[in-house]
């Protein structure tokens, strides 16, 4: 859990400053001139030396100047606004399904790593910040020392709240509580298909790639309880998957 949470931290670090890279100095003059680059050199209430993209230097003296701020370039400003700004999206993602806790217990459940496939990943904002999003998942998780005809396969369809931050003006950071419906069974195995609430945790990031796609990546935690006739099973599992989703308006 420990280094998945690193991974998180590291992933969300790196894109913090990609995306502020992206930023230029932007020097405005008394007499309404703007000059756009990067500050070479500054002296504390004196001057500044800016350095424009043709290569050119500046300097002006303090009293000539209204402010100089930090910006993103016009052209790329425009494309935030016009192009990677959207409500909502959905899409599909595929990864690696790991049991924790009693499920990959070899005394209770068992479980090796399997996959886990999510058919539907939705999310849309009602507000800059806030929204709702869903998600129906499947996966299976082999029994360990018995063959492959023999797997644990579980799925659901859980619904919760969504709460975006923009990273740059194409990173987006979503997280995810969720609660919903989750069933279970053995493959080949004579048990009935259990039922019962499940309980989500997710965080992930979207890379708006362009108007219309963004890809995903995303780690999710899920517990739920099962009761079956032979006794109960808790199946606890974290998801690391990645997938592609279409950006709604």
């Amino acid at each position: 859990m420990k280094k998945i949470l690193t991974l998180i931290l590291f992933t969300l670090i790196t894109t913090v400053t990609f995306g502020q890279s992206n930023y230029q100095d932007v020097v405005y003059l008394n007499n309404g001139s703007i000059i756009r680059g990067v500050i070479i050199e500054q002296v504390p209430n004196t001057s500044i030396k800016i350095e424009t993209a043709d290569k050119s230097v500046f300097v002006y003296q303090m009293d000539e100047i209204e402010k100089f701020t930090k910006e993103l370039p016009p052209e790329t400003e425009a494309l935030k606004q016009n192009t990677y700004k959207r409500k909502g999206f959905i899409g599909l993602e595929l990864g690696a399904n790991i049991p924790v806790g009693k499920f990959a217990d070899k005394n209770n459940g068992a479980a090796e790593t399997g996959l886990q496939i999510n058919l539907i990943n939705f999310g849309y904002l009602f507000t800059e910040n806030i929204g709702i999003t869903a998600t129906w998942f499947g996966a299976s998780n082999p029994i360990q020392g018995s063959s492959d005809d023999y797997l644990w396969s579980h799925g659901g369809l859980l619904i919760g709240p969504l709460f975006s931050y923009p990273i740059s003006e194409k990173i987006e950071w979503d997280v995810k509580p969720m609660i919903g419906l989750s069933t279970a069974s053995i493959t080949n195995l004579d048990l009935e298909v259990a039922s019962s609430f499940a309980f989500n945790l997710g965080s992930g990031l979207r890379f708006n790639v362009s108007r219309l796609i963004a890809l995903t990546f995303g780690v999710d935690y899920t517990i739920t309880k099962f009761d079956w006739d032979i006794g109960e099973q808790t199946m606890g599992t974290i998801a690391i998957k990645g997938g592609f989703a279409f950006r709604l308006k």
